[in-house]
């Protein structure tokens, strides 16, 4: 009987690199637009637990072509934190695609991070073809320094800013990163002139407006409040060119965005195998980051490829 293997968060993270998992996920992203049967992945599945304040997540995929199955399994329970646990947990189950039989359990929560800020760093190199001086982060959280990790090592950008409504906590994502940052009082004065902005927050009413972005640039908007879009204003979406990572995910988690009469004008696997071309004269584009399960499923596969080469 073989025993399923348990691969710990210590071990992830001596695996992940930008410059190789950006290619992964860049990869991944291409294989999910082909819409074919040799990738699979629904939509994600969300479960309250009302007593519990608590919301149970899970996102199967399946790639042919990576030989790999996978299942993302996600817990909320805010109230961990005040028992010294992370509110948000996350595991990736691995499962032999021809057997079904499981082969790995992978602490995720780092991958989560990882996949989500190479997805973006892969679109911000496609949709963005402009000089990549200043990059503005809105939000001071997991998602905010992996951003500002991936970003900063893949276009080595002049100009860091961070901007947080806790100013402390943007003080405290600032010590943690290898490079220089400068924090901002007002997000208005935050993303002047930036070329290339993330928006990592919790926000339920926009925090981006369309006075405030400068003509060219890109926003990768990742964070999400009661609605998945509350990040950016509804006039920025209107004057703005809008990409996402899957489109079934899209019409499913911002459903408001196309009630509104708002474009999403394709997924960014479109564009990356050149089927779709951003046009020359948009104002500014956004990348509306919701993470799938696929990147999940080949970044957790690449990890297992490498937890087993060295057993050998």
């Amino acid at each position: 009987m073989s025993f399923v293997k348990l691969i710990s968060d210590d071990f992830v993270k001596n695996c992940l690199e930008w410059k190789t998992l950006v290619p992964v996920i860049e990869k991944s992203l291409v294989d999910i637009s082909i819409k074919n049967k040799s990738t699979i992945q629904p939509a994600r599945l969300f479960m309250d637990i009302p007593d519990k304040q608590g919301l149970f997540l899970a996102m199967p995929s399946y790639s042919e072509n990576d030989h790999a199955l996978a299942c993302k399994l996600v817990t909320s329970f805010p109230q961990n934190k005040s028992i010294g646990i992370p509110s948000v947990l996350a595991n990736i189950l691995l499962f032999d695609p021809i057997t079904g039989k499981i082969k790995a359990i992978v602490e995720a929560n780092r991958i989560t991070a990882w996949r989500t800020a190479a997805a973006s760093a892969v679109a911000t190199k496609c949709m963005h073809k402009g000089s990549k001086d200043i990059l503005a982060i809105l939000g001071a959280g997991t998602q905010a320094e992996s951003h500002a990790l991936a970003l900063k090592e893949m276009f080595d950008f002049k100009e860091v800013r961070i901007w947080n409504r806790t100013r402390e906590r943007a003080k405290i994502l600032a010590s943690k990163l290898p490079f220089e940052c400068t924090l901002f009082e007002s997000n208005e004065e935050c993303v002047k002139d930036a070329d290339v902005i993330c928006t990592a927050t919790y926000a339920k009413e926009p925090i981006l407006q369309d006075t405030w972005v400068k003509e060219g640039a890109h926003i990768n908007a990742i964070g999400a409040g009661q609605n998945h879009h509350s990040e950016l204003s509804e006039a920025l979406y209107r004057k703005s060119y809008l990409v996402v990572d899957h489109m079934e995910s899209a019409e499913k988690e911002l459903a408001g965005l196309t009630q509104m009469g708002i474009d999403i004008k394709g997924e960014i696997g479109n564009y990356l195998n050149s089927s779709k071309t951003v046009p020359e004269d948009v104002t500014c584009t956004i990348f509306h980051n919701l993470g799938i399960a696929i990147e999940d499923l080949v970044t957790a596969n690449f990890i297992y490829n490498k937890f087993t080469k060295g057993q050998k």
